[in-house]
């Protein structure tokens, strides 16, 4: 590249984007069962080490005795409960996985929505990270602070190598009322409702959840393309998946170590995966392998 394009490319970067770490985000995630929640208190222990500044919604479910799937929720405006406004009617069988992930989009619309009744400045920043997702470090997405925008990793699959489509473990969403991400989000959370209401079989061999929906959403309002910033990050960088050794990536921001494997499928459910969380941590880990696996 000439030198003089370079100089612009440069000057364009300092001008124009931010680090997201430099920008209020608000950071929100769940944990639906009992399994899930020390997966979230770890999770968060590292969004507060690293990012001590963002605002935090989570929660944790289910209340004991609600008519619907509820969450205690710790929120901005203090300690609230919210309701999947449809049963769940979970079985035992694999297909709880299936619905469970689908409550996410109706989360994120909520707190979208949420943030906006406590009047927060706009652009609204929220972005999800799944509660078995650990931080090594601060995140540096880069972004246009003021545009409309929505930023996941890339999915990465050697065995579909044309599969182009993002994954929802760390999605960060950026945007106004009324906007264009707004109704991706709105369209996302009915469609998942919906579907838990009538589950659709697998489109996808590892099974369908959220993420796919997404996709589809996304695809489904391709008029909006121009109106919006759709950023694909470095999967690996952003989602790095655990190995089944106990062993991660190196370089990665984020490790994800896929709690599917031991909730996706009923005879999966006594696996002793993830590892212990001291094993998780980079800093103690330094690259040991714990022994642990999972075949």
């Amino acid at each position: 590249m000439p030198s003089n394009l370079v100089t612009a490319e440069l000057n364009w970067r300092t001008v124009v984007l931010r680090k997201i770490d430099e920008l209020p985000v608000v950071l929100t995630s769940f944990a639906y069962r009992s399994e899930y929640f020390p997966e979230l208190d770890g999770m968060l222990a590292t969004i507060k080490e690293h990012h001590p500044e963002w605002g935090i919604i989570a929660g944790k479910g289910p209340v004991p005795g609600a008519a619907l799937p509820t969450l205690e929720v710790v929120s901005l405006a203090g300690n609230l409960h919210w309701a999947l406004p449809v049963p769940l009617n979970l079985d035992g069988s694999e297909d709880d996985w299936r619905k469970v992930t689908r409550m996410k989009a109706w989360w994120m619309s909520r707190v979208w929505h949420h943030l906006a009744a406590l009047e927060e400045s706009e652009p609204r920043r929220v972005i999800w990270l799944d509660a078995d997702a650990r931080l090594n470090g601060k995140l540096d997405i880069e972004l246009e602070p003021e545009r409309e925008t929505i930023a996941a990793p890339r999915d990465l699959d050697p065995d579909y190598p044309d599969l182009d489509i993002i994954c929802s473990g760390l999605l960060f969403v950026q945007g106004a009322a009324g906007g264009p991400v707004e109704r991706i989000l709105d369209r996302w959370s009915s469609a998942c409702l919906a579907q838990i209401q009538d589950l659709r079989p697998p489109t996808v061999p590892w099974l369908d959840g959220d993420q796919e929906v997404l996709n589809e959403v996304i695809a489904d309002l391709s008029d909006l393309k121009d109106e919006y910033k759709l950023l694909k990050l470095e999967h690996d960088k952003y989602a790095a998946y655990a190995n089944r050794d106990g062993t991660t990536l190196p370089g990665a921001l984020v490790d994800q170590w896929q709690m599917s494997r031991k909730m996706k499928f009923p005879e999966c459910r006594e696996r002793d995966w993830p590892p212990p969380e001291e094993a998780r941590r980079r800093a103690d880990r330094e690259k040991r392998n714990y022994g642990v696996s999972v075949e």
